[in-house]
C-alpha cells in the first residue's frame, strides 16, 4: 500500500475492516476477563460472591481499555496502513489475548491482598514462587504489547515527517510514553525474578507507578522544547 498521506482514501474497507477486527478482538478480551473468573449462580450468596469480583475485573478492564485507546489512537494519529503496520496491528490482537489471563490473576490476587482479604483471590497462588512467575508472565506480557504499542507510534512518526508537524511530534511523543512503559514491564519482570521478591512481594507491582512520573518528565520536556 502506498505510504503518503492524503484524505480519506486510506479509510478504504480494508482498512476499516481491520481496525474493527482489533476492536472486536478487544472486546472479546474484556469477554475474557468475566468468563475467566465467572461461576454458575445457584443462590443469591452466589450473587454476593459474584460482586466482590468487581473491584478487579475493574482494574483488569482499565488497562485493557488503556491498551485499546492507545491503538484507537495511533489510528487516528494516521491513516496510513503498510504490511509491517498491520503486522504490528495483528501482534496486538494476539498479545493482548494472551495477556488477559495472567492480568486476571494478578488483579484478583492484588485486589484480595489489598482489601485484606476481604475480596476474593486468595485461594489463586499457593506461594512465593507461583507469584513470582506471574509477576515475571505478566511484566513480559505488558512489556510486549507496550512494545508493540511503541513500534506503531514510532511508524507514524516516521509516516508524517513530511506531513502535518503536529501530529509527528504527538507520534514520538506517544512512542516515548509507550517506550517508558516497555521499560517498566521489563523492569517489575526482572525484580520479580530475584531474591528481593520473597521481602517485599508488592515491589514488582508498585514499579508501576513509574510510568506516570516518566510521562511527565517526557510531557516537561516537550513543554521546553516547544
Amino acid at each position: 500500500m502506498d505510504g503518503s498521506v492524503s484524505g480519506k482514501s486510506f479509510r478504504s474497507p480494508e482498512i476499516q475492516r481491520l481496525d474493527a477486527f482489533v476492536d472486536a478482538a478487544f472486546a472479546f478480551a474484556v469477554s475474557l476477563l468475566i468468563i475467566a473468573g465467572a461461576e454458575p449462580l445457584q443462590s443469591f450468596a452466589d450473587l454476593g460472591r459474584a460482586l466482590t469480583r468487581i473491584p478487579a475485573f475493574a482494574c483488569g478492564f482499565a488497562l485493557i481499555a488503556l491498551f485499546w485507546l492507545a491503538h484507537r489512537t495511533w489510528s487516528r494519529l494516521t491513516p496510513v496502513r503498510t504490511g509491517w503496520t498491520t503486522f504490528l496491528s495483528l501482534a496486538v490482537v494476539f498479545a493482548v489475548l494472551v495477556f488477559v489471563f495472567p492480568l486476571r490473576l494478578l488483579t484478583e490476587t492484588a485486589t484480595h491482598y489489598i482489601s485484606g482479604g476481604l475480596l476474593p483471590g486468595g485461594q489463586l497462588m499457593s506461594g512465593i514462587s507461583d507469584l513470582r512467575w506471574t509477576y515475571v508472565i505478566y511484566g513480559v506480557g505488558f512489556a510486549i504489547l507496550s512494545g508493540l504499542n511503541t513500534a506503531l507510534f514510532a511508524n507514524a512518526a516516521r509516516a508524517l515527517r513530511d506531513g502535518d508537524t503536529a501530529a509527528r511530534r504527538d507520534g514520538l511523543q506517544w512512542a516515548s510514553t509507550w517506550g517508558v512503559a516497555t521499560g517498566t514491564g521489563l523492569l517489575s519482570a526482572l525484580i520479580a525474578a530475584t531474591p528481593l521478591l520473597r521481602f517485599a512481594p508488592w515491589l514488582p507491582g508498585v514499579v508501576y507507578n513509574l510510568i506516570p512520573l516518566g510521562v511527565a518528565v517526557i510531557t516537561l520536556r516537550k513543554r521546553r522544547t516547544a
